[in-house]
């Protein structure tokens, strides 16, 4: 990768996050995660979390609307559910709860951009981040979901897909999947480093519980081994960088930014999250808004927190 500003792009050049690349302000650049869930009325408060809930789409809708009220740039979607198999069948479905949360948010804000995760792991009743066949993981069928996955969120409104799972090829076969009818789709790198920060995350989506990782995350005392899987990922058409969890790799995020003309996306979790929201003599909200602004003084063209409202 080479040093340079950011250069046009699937990202920058998609009408509604160019509004958000172009802001001077901070809350203009923010991205609200929500998670949504059938099985959910109204709001079900995900315990240790704060006051982190899991969402109908109904409510969904009320947070996008909130959302936009406060200048926030957009939502980025995560689906939660307690159907599961072996082959995370349900994410690939065109009437899951995650597609028609998003139409539902398009219709109800359309200027608001909607982002959304492109994953396997919470559908799984292993809870990894790939599929096995026959006892060893089937890096193809997993790419191949995660393709009918992109593809079902593209065509419900999707602003930017994010692949988290850190599986080698997935933004080659995303981008492939998508050619025939939704080329001008952004799609983003994930740059995924290991960390204790992610276990509220997986409770909050309902991933089951996991002792080793299928899928390896990026070493976070190797730098150089994250800026190289990003720029193969940047050469197989990713449009923009998401770097997690961000608190912990804000000099990864640094790197990343001064080494792409592409946006850099700093993306906070809900374990991140839970941090400022614990009691304690600390201000939660003052301390959670600097780590917010640091991200974005790091180079982060687009923050991720669920502490955006706030």
């Amino acid at each position: 990768m080479t040093q340079g500003t950011l250069t046009p792009g699937r990202l920058a050049e998609h009408p509604v996050w160019r509004c958000a690349l172009e802001a001077e302000e901070l809350t203009a650049r923010l991205v609200l995660p929500v998670i949504v869930s059938d099985a959910v009325e109204d709001r079900e408060i995900v315990e240790g979390t704060g006051s982190l809930a899991r969402l109908s789409i109904t409510e969904a809708v009320r947070e996008a609307r909130a959302a936009a009220a406060a200048g926030i740039a957009g939502l980025l979607v995560y689906g939660a559910t307690d159907r599961k198999d072996e082959t995370a069948l349900l994410a690939s479905q065109r009437d899951h709860v995650v597609p028609r949360a998003i139409r539902a948010i398009k219709d109800a804000v359309p200027d608001l951009a909607v982002a959304t995760d492109v994953c396997v792991c919470g559908y799984t009743t292993h809870g990894q981040c790939v599929l096995f066949r026959e006892g060893a993981a089937d890096i193809d069928g997993t790419l191949a979901r995660l393709a009918e996955i992109a593809l079902v969120h593209a065509e419900a409104g999707s602003d930017l897909l994010i692949p988290s799972g850190m599986l080698d090829g997935t933004v080659a076969a995303l981008r492939s999947a998508l050619a025939a009818e939704h080329e001008a789709l952004p799609i983003a790198a994930m740059a995924k480093v290991e960390s204790g920060l992610y276990a509220a995350q997986r409770v909050a989506v309902g991933a089951p519980g996991i002792s080793e990782r299928a899928v390896p995350l990026l070493d976070p005392t190797d730098r150089g081994a994250a800026e190289a899987r990003v720029a193969r990922d940047l050469a197989a058409g990713a449009d923009a960088v998401v770097v997690k969890p961000a608190l912990t790799a804000l000099d990864l995020v640094a790197s990343l930014a001064a080494a792409t003309d592409r946006p850099v996306i700093a993306h906070h979790t809900v374990d991140e999250h839970a941090l400022f929201s614990a009691e304690s003599d600390v201000d939660g909200r003052a301390a959670e808004r600097e780590t917010l602004a640091a991200s974005r003084r790091a180079g982060a063209q687009i923050v991720i927190s669920y502490g955006a409202l706030q």
